[in-house]
């Protein structure tokens, strides 16, 4: 059986602190790759490989056609916004038209083809912080199970929660020993089941979990992040490979 392909976009940011001490201004920067958590975590699953594109390396790598985005078998964002799919270099002088790719257009044209998507969670996810995410009334949110919402969706849990897993015999979850484990998450975002969404699993009422056939594929949402500080100790559950391997396999059609 040939590995199922993921393109994986998002989970990364260049962190800048600025320390002032008396007169002197000191400024430290560094690269913080969120994006890690998932792919160690896919590192030993030989019927899955992962090429991970950072929020930054969006304009030199993502697929300028859907020939190349096809390649893949399953897309996924975490905490990439809108902003950085639709931006290039040409926005700045000295201008070149066109712009580009519909890139956006063309997750929605992946999916519609037979392939997989899902959006994981995160500060630039769904609406995101101060909702600069900003995914709604896109090609994405149409072709997701949820609607987003058009303000900030953040829900921050500091004292920490579980979702409650309810269609256990889906085979994203199916298996798994949910009731038996101690991880705790702190945060995710609220969206809204679309009529016809399956929901998988749901915490006080919001889906966190859930999916649904489009046109020839599949999407998913995961409402909490792939690492902390919303993900917690979710990152260290034995079973955390286990899971996103279900979930990939769910969403490439190979279960």
């Amino acid at each position: 059986m040939e590995p199922i392909k993921v393109l994986y976009v998002g989970d990364s940011e260049v962190v800048l602190n600025r320390y002032l001490v008396g007169a002197d201004v000191i400024e430290q920067s560094y690269f913080n790759d969120n994006g890690r958590w998932f792919r160690e975590a896919m590192a030993n699953e030989p019927t899955v490989t992962v090429r991970h594109i950072t929020p930054h390396g969006v304009p030199a790598e993502f697929p300028g056609t859907l020939d190349e985005l096809r390649q893949y078998d399953v897309l996924i964002f975490s905490d990439i916004g809108y902003n950085s799919m639709i931006f290039y270099p040409g926005l700045t002088p000295p201008y070149v038209y066109p712009l580009g790719p519909d890139r956006v257009g063309m997750v929605r044209q992946f999916v519609e083809q037979g392939s997989g998507f899902i959006m994981v969670g995160g500060y630039l996810s769904f609406a995101g912080l101060n909702a600069i995410a900003r995914w709604w009334d896109t090609d994405v949110e149409t072709i997701l199970p949820v609607i987003i919402a058009r303000h900030d969706d953040r829900v921050e849990v500091t004292q920490g929660f579980r979702f409650e897993v309810t269609q256990p015999a889906h085979p994203m979850v199916a298996g798994l020993p949910w009731d038996e484990s101690n991880w705790t998450l702190c945060g995710y975002n609220r969206v809204v089941l679309k009529e016809g969404a399956q929901l998988v699993a749901a915490y006080q009422g919001d889906p966190f979990i859930a999916c649904w056939d489009y046109e020839a594929g599949r999407t998913a949402i995961f409402a909490s992040d792939f690492a902390p500080h919303w993900a917690g100790s979710f990152v260290h559950w034995p079973h955390y490979s286990a899971f996103w391997r279900q979930v990939i396999y769910w969403l490439a059609k190979r279960t």
